[in-house]
């Protein structure tokens, strides 16, 4: 039935339908499943850029923040000075765990006890690993007390 030709016998509602030529319902249906592909596609591109700025951006920040905690003049400093026991304190964080493991030699195991009798900092962190070590309540509230005792010491000092 065509509308632009309508026969006698028939309904108005019906004259502004018209039969499909054949194959045009198909080509309907591949047109639309090609545009179904492409939006999928077109989410997941923009669900891929969002992770990958998300992970850039992530990078770079994690990274700022890792730089911006020592400067470049503390780090001229600390090679220049002598830390308690000869150890600086990154050295003595990085013997921590086998300090608290106690597995280091006699010689290093003083130097690192030497640096951390004159250092709150690293005490705080070795306390903190002994603590963690066994993830005890009782030894993480000791550390804490030490810490604090230690703070409360250098205060009565200080006046």
């Amino acid at each position: 039935m065509n509308k632009n030709n309508p026969t006698e016998h028939q309904d108005p509602s019906e004259a502004e339908w018209q039969a499909c030529a054949p194959g045009d319902l198909g080509r309907f249906v591949s047109v639309m499943k090609k545009r179904k592909q492409i939006s999928y596609l077109i989410s997941a591109a923009e669900i891929a850029t969002v992770c990958l700025v998300v992970g850039v951006i992530g990078f770079f920040g994690l990274n700022q923040l890792s730089n911006s905690s020592t400067t470049p003049q503390e780090n001229i400093t600390e090679q220049h000075q002598h830390r308690p026991g000869g150890l600086y304190c990154s050295e003595v964080l990085a013997l921590a765990k086998d300090y608290v493991a106690k597995v280091l030699d006699q010689n290093t195991t003083q130097k690192v006890e030497a640096h951390l009798a004159d250092c709150p900092s690293c005490q705080k962190k070795v306390d903190q690993l002994q603590a963690n070590r066994h993830n005890n309540a009782a030894e993480l509230k000791t550390a804490l007390q030490k810490q604090a005792d230690w703070e409360s010491y250098l205060l009565a000092l200080n006046q």
